[in-house]
């Protein structure tokens, strides 16, 4: 028996070897990686699942068995049957833990079988598609095998023809009263005698492996989820007829997220299109079903929004995932994710290079409104990396011994060491995610518009200009050292603000598109804010390596200029696609501080 930490230990199991022949009743078993009922190895351990179930998982381990406690207050969807778990049986509806058992705590002539009472629990209401559920099982007796086969079989238990249940209830009751009564009160099930000898004789075949290996004294070497499955297999050709599962499509589910509303989104695998996938995933998922991700291809996606009453649109997964997507292009490129508010897909050229991980990471930034929590650490990390590259830059002035800090040689050092810094950092997130970072050429010129306000910013102390020699009356150019100062410091602080800061806040902040409405967004209030407190830092008497334009002004008014200069960079960014908007306005202040600083120079 085993407590609170005993689920995790009960995942510490490998799936066995294929099946093989059983020479008990003479037929060949099926591989348990064909048909229904699949083995799946996970990071957690080997899971059965079935593919008319894809929110249930069973475990099956010799000797689990979890204390009444741990059971309680065990993660909600879990289910445990036939003593794994100890105590009485109990329904929690409330945190969705059940456990059907009828060993401990009960009358046991007074209480059904596991598997009558599974049938029960689906019967009175338990919608088992709307949340992801995993069973437990220490055995694979045809009481559990039973139970999990109803269970794994709930939708077609509950098909309003009843069919099914017609062909199974026999079954269920004379398992369920020879489990709890013995063999000799086979009568009490009440089944007409043509029946009760059927169901004798299915009981007797379903039984044959365990006996078999009962009684050889391999019972405990068994793998059990392959007996288990084997055993789903035989109860099916038992149950349905042989061409049931014929229009059964083939989708294999590689990810699913849930998004706003308790709605999920799917990103599956199939061979069919995406109407026939949209039909069957409703019926497997119900009214939870909200998004389809059909990969028909490794780079070719279809996207379906199928829930109409969703808190966004398609157009919001396109807007990111032409950020993310490395093969995605540009604003004018028709090589992107797009298509209408209910169905799109991948870019048609190239095809895509993200994950369906990454996709469904997408799906619920883009359905789903990011926590306050989210994002504050969002900014918190951005800030830090700022601070981590402008430091390493500071380090050789900061180490003892370090020359003077006034100066050109001070200056040059610092400018280029940041754009190498952040340069190499930019370069190694940017080819990753290129829309994100704005790795891009310039979609628009509507950008344009924000040059006076950032000259404004600029002439105000705004723009960062390393302090080196300028040319004067005597020289027409400056030396080439401080030529690379005064392009790469603007640069880098571009690359760094606008495009590592800026870019790691979009996803959690909405943003200007492209030609759309003018607005400030939050990562371009956070990007200006940094910006300003490091051009202060740098233009400090302390470090003196960026000097204000108007040395004698009062100290807010740089600040508040790199934070006028700052947002308009960042709106330039943004309806441009492309940092070398950014960088190319840098420059253009930049130009004007210096001729304006030449014009009022005595």
């Amino acid at each position: 028996m085993i407590g609170r930490g005993g689920l995790a230990r009960a995942r510490e199991w490998t799936i066995g070897s294929p099946a093989r022949r059983t020479a008990a009743r003479g037929e060949t078993a099926v591989p348990v990686q064909l048909g229904r009922y699949r083995i799946k190895q996970g990071v957690r351990g080997a899971v059965l699942t079935c593919v008319e179930a894809p929110t249930m998982r069973v475990r099956v381990q010799h000797g689990l068995c979890v204390t009444a406690t741990a059971a309680r207050s065990a993660a909600a969807g879990s289910i445990f049957l036939d003593g794994a778990a100890r105590g009485a049986p109990f329904l929690d509806s409330k945190r969705e833990v059940y456990n059907l058992d009828h060993h401990e705590g009960c009358v046991r002539p007074f209480t059904l079988a596991t598997c009558e009472q599974a049938v029960v629990l689906i019967r009175t209401g338990l919608d088992l598609r709307k949340r992801d559920w995993t069973v437990y099982a220490n055995d694979a007796d045809l009481d559990t095998v039973l139970a999990i086969w109803v269970l794994l079989n709930h939708i077609r238990l509950n098909d309003g023809r009843g069919a099914t249940r017609a062909r199974v209830m026999p079954l269920l009751r004379l398992q369920g009263v020879v489990d709890a009564l013995g063999l000799e009160q086979q009568d009490l099930c009440g089944l007409p005698p043509e029946v009760l000898t059927e169901t004798q004789t299915w009981i007797e075949r379903l039984r044959t492996p365990e006996l078999a290996a009962k009684g050889r004294g391999r019972w405990q070497d068994l793998d059990l989820l392959e007996h288990t499955a084997d055993r789903l297999r035989a109860i099916d050709r038992l149950i349905y007829p042989p061409k049931q599962f014929d229009d059964l499509e083939e989708i294999d589910e590689l990810v699913r997220v849930p998004i706003a509303n308790g709605r999920v989104a799917i990103i599956c695998r199939s061979e069919v299109g995406i109407y026939e996938v949209e039909r069957q995933l409703r019926r497997l998922h119900g009214r939870r079903l909200a998004v389809i991700v059909l990969q028909q291809r490794t780079s070719v996606y279809t996207l379906r929004q199928v829930d109409a009453y969703l808190p966004a649109t398609l157009a919001s997964v396109y807007e990111r995932l032409n950020l993310i997507d490395p093969a995605a292009g540009g604003h004018r490129s028709a090589n992107r994710w797009g298509g209408s508010t209910e169905i799109g897909g991948s870019p048609r050229r190239s095809g895509t290079r993200v994950t369906p991980q990454q996709i469904a990471s997408v799906c619920q930034r883009a359905y789903g409104r990011p926590r306050l929590l989210e994002r504050l650490s969002r900014i918190g990390v951005a800030a830090l990396g700022s601070a981590a590259i402008m430091l390493a830059a500071l380090a050789p002035l900061l180490m003892p011994g370090a020359p003077g800090n006034l100066g050109p040689q001070p200056a040059v050092q610092f400018s280029m060491l940041l754009a190498a810094f952040g340069g190499a950092l930019f370069l190694t997130r940017g080819f990753r995610a290129p829309g994100l970072y704005g790795l891009r050429r310039p979609a628009r010129l509507d950008w344009l518009s924000v040059v006076p306000v950032a000259v404004l910013g600029a002439l105000a102390g705004g723009v960062w200009i390393p302090a080196v020699h300028l040319p004067g009356p005597a020289t027409a150019l400056p030396a080439v050292p401080d030529l690379l100062a005064l392009l790469t410091l603007p640069l880098a602080a571009e690359v760094i603000f606008r495009g590592l800061v800026q870019g790691s806040l979009v996803m959690s902040f909405a943003i200007q598109s492209c030609g759309g409405p003018w607005s400030v967004s939050a990562p371009t209030i956070v990007s200006a804010g940094l910006y300003a407190l490091w051009g202060a830092v740098l233009g400090s008497p302390s470090f003196a390596l960026a000097p204000a334009l108007l040395p004698d002004a009062t100290p807010s008014l740089p600040l508040l200029g790199a934070f006028v200069f700052g947002a308009g960079s960042a709106m330039a960014r943004e309806r441009s696609e492309s940092i070398g908007a950014s960088i190319l306005l840098h420059w253009i202040c930049v130009a004007t501080v210096l001729l304006a600083r030449a014009w009022i120079s005595p």
